[in-house]
């Protein structure tokens, strides 16, 4: 049990599945846009039913991680959950940034990846991931996969519902429900809600619970051939968030960057704790050469909503089904947070999209079929955001967003009753904008670096250093993303000059703003009339402004062939691409190329014994051509986000076996075996400053180079397997299913520093699940145990430019029970 489960067979543990004659339940996929036997999909896809997600401890999609070897999820402050399938993903750290993951609610596509915060897991029929590029049918940003999250639809005719109601440890209490009202025979609709509130899993608070979710559909057959349905979603997430233990400090000293000490401080104490606060008040931050500042509890917070409207419309005609679906969402975040020890970071953003699709799938009585489409979406984000850092506060202010439309088709081709061909191809133009300012407010111990005055020591007492500078005379900047009230601060305070304004940086010589403090250099004659104890400077990138375009064709090839009636064996390559866009790194606009990616796949899904045993198995060869990879820096003296391309080679083994050894038990297997490392991948910073796992390859304008080549990508283990183990007792008139799901993961990066202690260690973890059904199934209670040996491994790791290391944990053991009535 120790090798791991299947829940990706998508079989729902949580039923009872006893009966006379065992056998492997039929799984109904939309994978390739129609509904169809997921032994039928010649594709790699797994299907988790909403059963599976209760039993696993999901409870928000950035949960989704622990359910398949092959989906790591990087969970940062906030909304910002990163999503990579084997190695191939980003860290979407601003809405600059695209997933290479691509998620759709309910088939709508989400432009950014922090809506997949929004989306609370209930009443779901069943979330799909679908690995490897997805070109064709999916299109732009589904370099690595999808994941689909498909609500229960309302059912015409039935009047019906469920109440859920779940208590655990850590205060936790989940209640959800949903209710199907018949309003005429051509005429349903369901409503459905969740809310779920937990206190946080460390003793600061953080890495809490609390959101509430709504969704409301109606369902009109206005005849034989036309049916609409018309959809509306609200959630809302508050709380602390997410918060990183402080586990261990990296060497400052140059040359020696990557030497690390832990903390010793235990695991959930977490990013505002004491011990953490006063390892953090022990460093210095330059070039301010002032103590950071400890992180105060009370300003972290988030308080994030997500609307969404849809509809899809359905008219049937003899020779197929038109499909269009229009959508509307929006989003309204306010949130900050400690990340690598930012005191804090804090963001304000609105955004919303605008799209459409078209689909046709024919339904043809010949040799061929398929689906012709059409897509376009244009978003619309504004952001203003600031990483405060004490004496560093990269503030970002900027509308971004764009369009992008595409048209595509996948076909199929029977040359026999056995043997098909199928082919697709997709024609996509983005086009990107971005319009604002970046400003980076450094504080210098002296003067500003160009003046001469930078921690000059001067003879006695013209000395900024010892006159002031480590001894928390220099102030700490404001938390605050409005530039004009960062500069405005410092005048109320006294502490600059009085007619002091924002400039706009990038306009000749950095604007400086002097502190009027006693101490520090020399007067300079003609120019500083007072000693100067330091000094603000704007660092940043200046105006942002930039619009870019980008357009490709991806395409899919494929063969399929049913070596027996219950057997399927096929192979396709398939395209995949993410358009470039603008990077926060060091200039103006600095802008970065498209990824691309071409996968290989040799699969078999097959039924025997009967069809009570089901062997699934995915060979693959994915080449990756320019992966965008984000990554934190020290350029130009400033913390950065710059993004470079990286060709990376993926390669691997995936099995996926259901049997169902009796008419009580069934077993589930899913094993993968992974290869992912970079064949090309370079980063930079200033000279001296990177803190990489890597080889430097020297200095070359003012900027080190460091070659990571061979590195393992990010959340790429080399084994994952996942086992799942399900036996039903018949009690007279009552059931007990008894589930137990073993996971392991071997170790892997978490982070682009590509350090040895920025890895997460190889684990297994169970979880128990015993449900007790009635005769009639109309009521249900579960207790359950999740991680029940009490795993901790990283989930994220965070690394400050001055060696502050943070990690996010998974969640420890768990426990509860769960009552859930039907009508």
């Amino acid at each position: 049990m120790a090798l791991a489960v299947s829940t990706a067979s998508a079989q729902s543990a949580a039923e009872p599945k006893a009966n006379e004659n065992a056998g492997i339940e039929e799984v109904i996929v939309t994978a390739q846009r129609r509904a169809q036997s997921l032994q039928d999909a010649a594709l790699a896809v797994q299907s988790f039913d909403t059963d599976t997600l209760t039993q696993s401890g999901i409870e928000s999609a950035t949960d989704l991680g622990l359910l398949s070897p092959a989906l790591g999820i990087s969970a940062g402050g906030g909304p910002l959950a990163s999503f990579f399938v084997r190695g191939v993903g980003a860290l979407t750290v601003n809405p600059l940034t695209d997933s290479a993951i691509a998620q759709n609610v309910d088939g709508v596509y989400l432009g950014r990846s922090s809506g997949a915060a929004g989306q609370a897991l209930f009443d779901l029929e069943r979330v799909e991931l679908l690995k490897g590029p997805q070109g064709t049918l999916y299109g732009r940003n589904a370099t690595g996969g999808v994941v689909n999250y498909i609500p229960n639809k309302p059912v015409l005719g039935e009047n019906s519902g469920y109440m859920q109601a779940e208590v655990g440890n850590y205060s936790k209490l989940g209640l959800q429900g949903a209710a199907n009202i018949a309003v005429s025979d051509d005429v349903a609709i369901r409503i459905s809600g969740n809310k779920l509130e937990r206190d946080g899993f460390s003793d600061d608070g953080t890495n809490d619970q609390d959101s509430f979710g709504l969704r409301g559909q109606l369902l009109f057959n206005a005849s034989d051939k036309l049916s609409i349905r018309l959809a509306v979603d609200h959630s809302e997430v508050s709380g602390k968030g997410a918060g990183g233990d402080l586990y261990g400090t990296y060497s400052n000293d140059t040359g020696s960057l990557s030497e690390f000490t832990p903390t010793g401080l235990p695991i959930d104490s977490g990013p505002t704790d004491a011990g953490a606060n006063a390892i953090r008040s022990g460093i210095l931050h330059t070039p301010s050469f002032a103590p950071f500042q400890p992180i105060d509890g009370e300003d972290l917070y988030q308080d994030i909503s997500w609307t969404g409207f849809s509809a899809e419309i359905n008219y049937q005609t003899d020779v197929g089904t038109l499909t269009f679906i229009p959508a509307y969402r929006e989003s309204e975040q306010d949130y900050q947070f400690s990340g690598p020890g930012f005191a804090p970071a804090k963001t304000a953003e609105e955004n919303n999209q605008t799209s459409f699709e078209l689909r046709f799938a024919t339904d043809l009585d010949g040799p061929l079929n398929g689906i012709l489409g059409a897509f376009h979406i244009e978003e619309e984000i504004s952001t203003s955001t600031v990483f405060a850092q004490n004496y560093a506060s990269p503030i970002q202010n900027y509308d971004n967003g764009g369009d992008s439309w595409a048209v595509f088709a996948q076909g199929t081709f029977d040359l026999s009753e056995t043997f098909r061909l199928n082919a697709g191809v997709r024609y996509t133009e983005d086009s990107k904008f971005v319009d604002g300012i970046s400003d980076t407010f450094v504080t210098f111990c002296g003067g500003a670096p160009f003046t001469g005055n930078f921690l000059t020591p001067g003879p006695p007492p013209f000395n900024s250093f010892a006159n002031g500078c480590a001894s928390g005379a220099m102030p700490a900047q404001p938390v605050t993303s409005d530039r004009d009230a960062f500069i405005q601060y410092f005048v109320d305070e006294g502490l600059i000059a009085a007619d002091s304004v924002a400039d706009i940086p990038g306009r000749g010589r950095p604007p400086v703003y002097n502190f009027n403090l006693p101490g520090g250099v020399p007067p300079t004659p003609g120019r500083n009339p007072e000693p100067i104890l330091g000094a603000i400077v704007n660092v940043g990138d200046g105006e942002l402004a930039a619009d870019l375009s980008y357009s490709e064709t991806t395409y899919r090839l494929g063969a399929e062939w049913d070596w027996a009636e219950s057997n399927l064996l096929f192979a396709t390559f398939e395209t995949g691409y993410r358009a470039g866009g603008v990077d926060l790194a060091v200039g103006p606009a600095s802008t970065y190329d498209s990824e691309f990616i071409d996968a290989i796949t040799i699969g078999s899904k097959n039924r025997f014994m009967d069809n009570t045993l089901q062997v699934n198995a995915e060979l693959f060869l994915w080449k990756y051509d320019g992966q965008q990879v984000t990554y934190f820096t020290t350029l130009e003296g400033a913390s950065a986000f710059p993004i470079a391309n990286a060709d990376a080679t993926i390669q691997g083994l995936d099995i996926d076996v259901i049997w169902a050894a009796t008419g009580s038990t069934t077993f589930g297997l899913n094993v993968q075996y992974l290869e992912a490392s970079y064949d090309k991948l370079a980063l930079i910073s200033d000279p001296g400053k990177g803190r990489f796992g890597c080889s430097s390859n020297g200095v070359s304008d003012d900027v080190e180079s460091y070659d990571c080549s061979g590195s393992d990508m990010l959340y790429s283990p080399e084994i994952g397997a996942d086992l799942n183990v399900n036996h039903v007792i018949d009690l007279a008139n009552h059931q007990v299913s008894l589930t137990a799901m073993v996971s392991h993961r071997s170790e892997q990066q978490t982070n682009f520093l590509l350090l040895e202690d920025t890895k997460s260690d190889s684990y297994t973890t169970l979880n128990l699940d015993a449900t007790l059904y009635s005769g009639d199934e109309d009521w249900s209670v579960s207790a359950f145990v999740r991680n029940a040996t009490d795993e901790r491994f990283s989930i994220n790791t965070n690394v400050s430019n001055r060696g502050l290391a943070y990690a996010i944990f998974s969640p420890p053991r768990t426990y509860g029970v769960r009552f859930m009535a039907s009508f």
